[in-house]
């Protein structure tokens, strides 16, 4: 039966993972408009813990003085990689040129980024509301305790390597560590969400179970290989130019053809969870819905992902196509745990 506090730890769940995902768009419209160095410092913009709007409120000197902030924070990083065996990833960073860059000052990609920090800051005071909460639950669990705890550290953990991220100028690789992470995050609320939550009986099959966590592990793959994607077109947008994004498609090579591909396979595959679902098994209507909102994602994923491909990479489409991706992964992990045995929370 839930309790009153029980009740406020579901919901408030469901607020983060509203915000989270809110945090995905924006991150994604940060990246499709370029403003991840819109703020060259961290935690504040600028210095400031309200950025400028005027190139006149920053001092003459700024781009020196933020690159030169810059700088010595990557030597601190890269003594700890270089302590931790990563030498290599260590001169990368040392030796990146590109670093030297000073950003020349946008309000717009500044307060882009900064709203973005600001929903960030929002996402992590709903997590630590949630573990408060987690607290509070009466008789006190310690699964939820932990897993509540875990996402404020995760969350943490991700604003940290959000601020080398920024320090390293969007440092190939990090990107990618930065997605898996958001992915846990992600996943791990979610979970807090299902053990807190009431649910109908679900007809309980291994083979949908392990089809489902199959077709996880495919998507997964297919983050992966789209972050590499994108890292790619960054690189070709510097050297072609956003006018020439023509050019881009033509030069990706094996990864984005990989990534085309493999999109066909994961949908053949939901085809066929949905079949098992539907015609294999009996499962009540919420979980039959749910598998075909699934297959909805998927294919809108593919078509938004066709259309960044034949519309040479129209900005609007690509915190789409990202938000699905992770929309994706977190309706696929749900749909895994109400097919498995996972003891949920009855003293809620």
């Amino acid at each position: 039966m839930f309790s009153y506090i029980g009740s406020i730890y579901n919901n408030l769940t469901k607020i983060s993972l509203i915000l989270l995902y809110l945090l995905i768009l924006a991150g994604g419209i940060v990246r499709c408009t370029g403003s991840g160095m819109g703020c060259p410092d961290w935690p504040k913009c600028f210095g400031m813990y309200i950025p400028p709007t005027s190139v006149s409120q920053l001092p003459e000197n700024y781009k020196e003085k933020f690159v030169e902030g810059r700088v010595e924070k990557n030597k601190r990083l890269s003594k700890v990689l270089n302590a931790i065996g990563l030498n290599e990833t260590a001169d990368k960073i040392i030796n990146d040129s590109s670093i030297q860059d000073a950003e020349e000052f946008n309000p717009f990609k500044t307060w882009t980024e900064y709203i973005n920090r600001l929903i960030g800051a929002i996402v992590g005071f709903s997590l630590i509301f949630i573990f408060i909460s987690s607290i509070n639950i009466k008789p006190f669990n310690l699964k939820l305790f932990i897993l509540s705890f875990l996402s404020i550290v995760l969350v943490f953990f991700q604003a940290w390597v959000g601020s080398i991220v920024v320090s390293t100028n969007l440092l190939s690789g990090l990107i990618t560590f930065h997605v898996i992470v958001a992915l846990i995050i992600i996943c791990n609320v979610i979970l807090c969400y299902y053990l807190s939550s009431k649910h109908s009986k679900v007809e309980k099959t291994s083979l949908l179970s392990y089809a489902i966590l199959f077709s996880l592990f495919l998507f997964l793959i297919q983050m992966i290989l789209g972050t590499e994607v994108r890292e790619s077109v960054d690189t070709f947008l510097k050297i072609f130019g956003f006018e020439n994004r023509s050019q881009i498609i033509e030069n990706l090579g094996s990864n984005f053809i990989i990534h085309r591909s493999f999109s066909l396979f994961i949908l053949i595959f939901q085809l066929f969870i949905t079949y098992l679902v539907f015609i294999k098994s009996k499962h009540n209507k919420e979980f039959k819905k749910i598998t075909v909102i699934m297959l909805v994602l998927i294919i809108s994923e593919i078509l938004v992902g066709a259309g960044m491909a034949y519309f040479e990479i129209p900005r609007i489409l690509q915190p789409v196509h990202l938000l699905l991706a992770f929309m994706i992964v977190g309706l696929q992990f749900y749909i895994y745990l109400k097919n498995t045995n996972i003891k949920k929370v009855n003293s809620l």
